[in-house]
């Protein structure tokens, strides 16, 4: 087929192919793999009028309609490292939570990425990306906190076709040893309960020690998941910066009140508005937005005044989990309580699920092969 220029539509047709004329725009004539029928051309025409109105608002990549044009590598490789994160959090922020996509920006904006953010990716290759990772913190969770979005940024670029080699494949995660539980003994318990403001602050702490809830999922309780005549309530929530969601683990579970949780509750029935939802509001009738609330208002003066090792509130979950295991409860029930899985149970509690028994397993086996 001789050559032909439809004019109107800026498509070019070959005789075994079609090319897209963007000349006008700074690109060039891209190729279509498609046989030069009018159907085609028609989707070309239609194709070419999209891009045209990508270029327009500036959201155009050239990669992205046509990834083999050697035009594509030279368009990509002039972006900067903060196009690619800008382009890489637009794709992810539909597809994480809110306080997740929250963690990505914040650590993107870090001064961590300041040296990063303006270079080309012509530029980024492995020399400079050890550069990089040399002046990251050397705290091994810290380091993995901001080491991890790099990862993430750069697979995305070269999957992407933006980056020319596997960058990611070299950013690799450091140890660091987790702090295990840190629990409050019994009588401190008592005294940080009964040194706390009586009313929502007393009931609010004294629940949280004696349910192993989330600090999260107890912002969230709502009344309609409490029955205090049952001694139960349904936990399916949970409150990050404001947004709501599942809990951290998504799955849902009934807790079991113990006497103190039940008590707790029924004293905060008792003081709530009538028409209140949430188990736990603020002064103006509105869910706490996040656990920063309880733990400046009431947790911090409360333990620092008594003199205490300061821990953060979290503990009292594992203060709750402790407990139960010195007081002999299976740890099955108390993994169920928590929204924890068995595994996942054993692997932080460990140390008290051994010494729990007080030596009764060992015992149980010597009586055994005594008898033998």
């Amino acid at each position: 087929m001789p050559r032909a220029v439809a004019k109107t539509t800026g498509v070019i047709v070959r005789e075994s192919h079609l090319q897209i004329d963007l000349r006008a725009q700074g690109f060039g004539r891209e190729r279509l793999d498609l046989a030069p029928t009018p159907a085609n051309i028609q989707y070309a025409a239609r194709l070419r009028l999209e891009i045209l109105a990508k270029i327009e608002r500036g959201s155009f990549a050239l990669a992205d309609y046509f990834p083999d044009s050697p035009r594509a590598v030279k368009d990509a490789l002039s972006l900067t490292f903060k196009q690619l994160a800008g382009e890489w959090l637009r794709v992810k922020k539909p597809q994480v939570q809110h306080s997740t996509f929250h963690h990505y920006e914040q650590t993107l904006t870090s001064y961590h990425y300041n040296e990063l953010m303006e270079m080309r990716l012509a530029s980024l290759d492995y020399r400079a990306l050890m550069k990089l990772l040399a002046d990251f913190p050397s705290n091994g969770k810290t380091f993995n906190n901001v080491a991890t979005v790099l990862r993430q940024v750069l697979e995305y670029g070269f999957k992407a076709k933006l980056l020319a080699e596997p960058l990611h494949d070299h950013v690799q995660m450091r140890r660091h040893q987790k702090p295990g539980p840190d629990p409050f003994p019994l009588h401190e318990v008592n005294q940080i309960i009964q040194s706390m403001p009586a009313g929502q602050a007393r009931n609010y702490f004294e629940l949280a020690f004696f349910s192993g809830m989330r600090p999260s999922e107890q912002i969230a309780m709502q009344w309609s998941k409490v029955d205090l005549k049952a001694g139960k309530m349904l936990v399916d929530a949970a409150r990050t910066r404001g947004e709501e969601k599942g809990t951290k683990t998504g799955n849902t579970r009934t807790v079991e009140l113990t006497a103190n949780a039940l008590e707790a509750l029924r004293r905060q029935k008792v003081s709530s508005h009538r028409n209140a939802v949430y188990v736990f509001e603020t002064e103006q009738g509105k869910p706490f937005g996040s656990t920063d609330i309880p733990l400046d208002a009431w947790w911090r003066p409360t333990v620092s005044a008594l003199g205490l090792r300061y821990r953060d509130a979290r503990q009292t979950r594992h203060t709750f989990a402790t407990m139960c295991l010195m007081a002999g409860i299976t740890p099955g029930w108390v993994a169920m309580q928590m929204g924890h899985s068995i595994e996942m149970f054993f692997r932080v509690y460990s140390r008290w699920i051994q010494g729990a028994d007080q030596g009764a397993e060992r015992r149980k086996l010597d009586a055994f092969i005594a008898k033998s």
